[in-house]
């Protein structure tokens, strides 16, 4: 049973790589820089997940030590699915053209949301 997050792990990879590859050539990112986008994710958990638990074990908040950092965490994971998941229609409401084979404002959103 511990090991049975791997499985929701490894299940989110596959669908990254799948699904979002093909959605970041849409918006322009060449092929050969797809693979830098996806090395940005285990390099900034690398970052910020030792951060987050300084943080997390010298709280004190009345909601317990653990509840302020999932609701929060839970929170930006939406903010940012919500920016990866309409990047091109955010891109192109802010100046992107339409037929334009690279959409840098999408681009700038799916990297920021990433």
């Amino acid at each position: 049973m511990v090991s049975a997050i791997a499985i929701g792990i490894q299940f989110d990879w596959a669908l990254q790589l799948s699904l979002l590859t093909p959605y970041v050539q849409l918006i322009g990112v060449p092929h050969q820089w797809a693979s830098f986008i996806w090395i940005f994710d285990p390099l900034s958990g690398l970052v910020v997940q030792p951060i987050v638990g300084y943080y997390n074990d010298r709280c004190t908040s009345r909601f317990s030590r653990r509840r302020p950092f999932i609701a929060g965490g839970a929170f930006l994971v939406a903010i940012v699915v919500f920016l990866i998941g309409y990047a091109a229609d955010i891109g192109v409401s802010t100046g992107d053209k339409i037929g334009a084979p690279r959409k840098p404002r999408a681009i700038a959103v799916f990297v920021f949301g990433f």
